[in-house]
């Protein structure tokens, strides 16, 4: 599969793996576009539970981090608990969010469950593209000097998946002890934003679109309220359907010789991008293709 890696300096630590959660909490933003909350969350008396890392991504969507550092440890099994249970306990969230964070919007669209270990087994790939969209696999290496690299594995797609890209699946059995359902349909999706463009705008997304996807398989496309959002490790750009055109806001320190975009940054604006170029046509797309491009390779 393929991967994309980001390498960090391991704080001194007596056992480094004790140490990694310490030093992902420290770097949630710069690793996965997640503003950090709260670490050994209480799931409280009845559940008797703790989730490793909270945080808030760019979307204003909730995030756990889950670590496995034994190979014995059922990771993925815990996660998905406690991504249940933080569903059924939104308040407690947004209380620990805005105590850490001030007076965030919290969006509940698309909450995240990022696993990190040293390795998954391929039933892990493949559980983790038929159960649920927003489950990320990363692994982490220690080297030595006190380097800590850490990789996002880009999910292999199958037939039930549109929201990644990549090659279909092809899996082993997993099974009688797994139960395998169906992802729950997400709350905002690709015609709640096409009822907002016109037929030609929605051409031009779909052209614009594939054209995104197409960049790369770690590529992810998630379908917020207001924008589609893309991202690689964190967003890259953003989508905001309208009748007459597209905006397109774009992440990251682009060179934009052309003048293509506009600066937004201090005005509000849907996208998390703070460069904002219109699209109107095909000839508007071509121009702001290299832009996204150059977005999407600063998280090389």
């Amino acid at each position: 599969m393929d991967v994309v890696t980001q390498v960090l300096p391991l704080a001194a630590h007596p056992d480094k793996e004790r140490g990694l959660q310490v030093l992902i909490e420290a770097n949630t933003e710069p690793i996965f576009g997640v503003r950090f909350v709260n670490t050994e969350f209480s799931t409280g008396q009845k559940h008797k539970g703790r989730i490793d890392t909270l945080g808030l991504d760019q979307d204003g969507s909730p995030v756990i981090i889950e670590y496995k550092l034994k190979s014995n440890e059922n990771v993925m099994t815990q996660g998905l608990f406690y991504l249940d249970w933080l569903m059924d306990h939104r308040g407690d969230f947004e209380v620990a969010a805005r105590a850490r964070l001030g007076d965030v919007e919290v969006s509940w669209a698309a909450p995240r469950l990022i696993l990190l270990a040293g390795s998954f087994s391929r039933y892990d790939q493949y559980a983790v593209n038929r159960i649920d969209e927003r489950i990320e696999l990363w692994t982490y290496t220690l080297y030595e000097g006190g380097l800590l690299a850490v990789d996002l594995l880009s999910a292999e797609e199958v037939p039930s998946k549109v929201a990644k890209v990549g090659s279909v699946s092809k899996g082993g059995n997993l099974g009688e002890s797994l139960q395998v359902e169906p992802p729950a349909k997400p709350l905002y999706d690709l015609d709640h934003h096409f009822a907002k463009m016109s037929p030609a705008t929605q051409v031009l997304f779909q052209l614009l679109r594939d054209e995104i996807v197409g960049l790369g398989p770690e590529v992810t496309e998630r379908f917020m309220n207001l924008y589609v959002g893309y991202r690689r490790l964190k967003n890259f750009t953003e989508v905001v359907g309208q009748k007459s055109k597209l905006n397109v806001f774009i992440d990251g320190p682009i060179e934009d010789v052309h003048g293509v975009c506009v600066d937004v940054s201090g005005i509000g604006h849907w996208g998390t991008g703070h460069s904002r170029a219109t699209v109107a046509s095909e000839g508007d797309l071509l121009k702001v293709l290299p832009l996204i491009k150059q977005a999407y390779s600063l998280q090389e």
